[in-house]
């Protein structure tokens, strides 16, 4: 079943051990970057047999990450997948300090993630000099801080992040509604965000 909002718990044990793996990490974040593809697509893009891709595709439906979409194939052989959409993907890692299976589940699926976004960071340097030079200036690889805050003031900073980035997300919505999304002005983009306390933990009284 979809949902608009999806939290992913010691319960998902299952769910994120999937996710762990570095090619469904990768195949997951392909599709939702890309839009619906047939695994031939996918395999073509990321150097990959297409039975390995299919079969890593299935494994992400069975966990509810994927689904296909029978009504783009032109042929029975012909196979599309999508994401499943949600509005949020959110897991709370202290929820896991009890479970040593969920733990190790849970710090797995965010190196992985770690791990995919680093990949894609380095494809961006290697390869911007072949955009224009107004794309190659819009986009930032940047550190920025340090800020001294609390934890509920890294929280609230988080969330207005996210009210940020839905802003956006509905302006670009807005123009494709309009019928103002052609050309080549107006591109995907996506957006990389981590944040950390910096130094030791704080001494437990």
């Amino acid at each position: 079943m979809e949902q608009a909002h999806r939290h992913l718990g010691p319960e998902d044990a299952g769910t994120l051990k999937a996710l762990s793996h570095p090619l469904r990490m990768r195949l997951l974040l392909l599709v939702h970057e890309a839009g619906p593809a047939t695994v031939g697509m996918l395999a073509e893009r990321l150097d990959q047999p297409v039975g390995v891709v299919s079969y890593h595709m299935r494994q992400l439906a069975r966990h509810g990450m994927v689904a296909e979409v029978p009504e783009l194939a032109r042929d029975r052989r012909e196979r599309w997948w999508r994401l499943v959409p949600t509005e949020s993907l959110s897991m709370t890692p202290s929820e896991f300090a009890g479970d040593p299976v969920g733990s190790v589940a849970s710090r797995a699926t965010m190196l992985q993630l770690i791990d995919a976004t680093a990949e894609r960071m380095r494809e961006w340097v290697n390869g911007m000099h072949a955009w224009p030079p107004e794309w190659q200036d819009a986009a930032t690889l940047a550190r920025k801080g340090p800020m001294r805050l609390t934890a509920e003031e890294l929280s609230r900073f988080d969330r207005e992040l996210d009210d940020l980035v839905l802003r956006y997300q509905a302006l670009g919505e807005d123009h494709q509604a309009l019928g103002e999304d052609g050309g080549d002005d107006r591109r995907p983009v996506v957006f990389f965000c981590h944040t950390e306390p910096v130094g030791p933990p704080p001494v437990s009284e």
